[in-house]
């Protein structure tokens, strides 16, 4: 995972605009996209993509807090994941600091 944790401050530093909001799905979908071979091979053997998605929540929700957060949590969001369902997440913004 620790690849995926870089690749992920990379794509909050230097895709998301500052000022706007996103959510996990953004970011897994932007991994799939143009980090494919990363996150396919952070997936853990045996995990359920909701698991593996969760994680990526998480990690993601780390770098909202501590002293040099760059994203704020503002609350939820219904979208779209990849399979096309649509569920409730967190949503972050991103610093118009920096």
């Amino acid at each position: 995972m620790e690849q995926m944790e870089v690749f992920i401050r990379r794509i909050i530093e230097s895709k998301i605009p500052k000022g706007c909001i996103f959510d996990a799905h953004t970011i897994i979908e932007y991994l799939i996209q143009n980090e494919s071979d990363t996150y396919l091979s952070s997936h853990e053997k045996g995990w359920e993509t909701k698991s593996y998605h969760s994680m990526i929540s998480k990690t993601i929700d780390n770098f909202s807090k501590g002293d040099n957060h760059h994203i704020k949590k503002v609350g939820n969001c219904w979208s779209m994941n990849i399979h096309k369902k649509f569920s409730k997440n967190t949503c972050w913004c991103k610093s118009n600091k920096k």
